[in-house]
């Protein structure tokens, strides 16, 4: 399927407006006012998934991952460069910053808090797109690991799944950006249904 900038604004809204229901979960959460942005987002074909690597490079990742089935079926990622997840934590919890947490491994209870967030984010993001499906899914429970982007890509490979959306994320909280990404990797016929209820509801929307 043909993808144009008109199908992007619109995976972008839906997206959007996820990761502000998400924000406002995380707000009163930590008590903390938090904004979450998606700067950029881009479709790839399971053979175009090496691109993903050109892309945002090799470094390496927390990532929160979770299954989701029912009408489509797929899985998603939450990750967070080493650096990020350290500040996450940090602003969450209200730890000391310290100059050497990228070499620091995380504890069990950081690691939660880091699946709790991801686990946040992408109930809100699939919240936002079966709504618009008219659909409900159900989900696994979210598993936490870390590896590098050349890992998560094979991984993402041997679901043999043929679309990958990648949104970047910008998550503002404490005066501090912290940058994410978002993968959801779903089956063609999936990626198609969403991609004709969003030009559906642009149609719908035109004067």
């Amino acid at each position: 399927m043909e993808i144009d900038a008109s199908d992007l604004d619109g995976i972008r809204e839906l997206v959007n407006i996820g990761v502000g229901k998400a924000a406002g979960i995380l707000s009163e959460m930590t008590g903390s006012t938090i904004e979450l942005t998606i700067p950029n987002i881009s479709i790839y074909s399971q053979e175009e998934s090496g691109q993903i690597i050109s892309q945002i490079g090799t470094e390496r990742y927390s990532a929160i991952s979770l299954d989701f089935k029912g009408v489509f079926s797929g899985m998603t990622y939450t990750l967070f460069p080493a650096e990020s997840a350290h500040i996450l934590i940090d602003a969450i919890t209200g730890e000391e910053l310290s100059e050497d947490r990228p070499e620091q491994p995380f504890s069990s209870i950081q690691a939660e808090t880091l699946k709790e967030v991801g686990n946040i984010l992408i109930n809100g993001v699939m919240g936002s797109i079966t709504n618009v499906l008219k659909s409900q899914l159900t989900y696994s429970l979210p598993t936490y690991s870390e590896a590098d982007m050349p890992a998560l890509i094979q991984n993402v490979r041997q679901e043999h799944r043929e679309a990958i959306l990648l949104a970047e994320t910008h998550m503002f909280i404490k005066n501090l950006d912290i940058e994410g990404k978002i993968l959801i990797i779903m089956g063609a016929q999936s990626f198609e249904t969403l991609i004709q209820r969003v030009r559906e509801i642009s149609r719908d929307e035109e004067p």
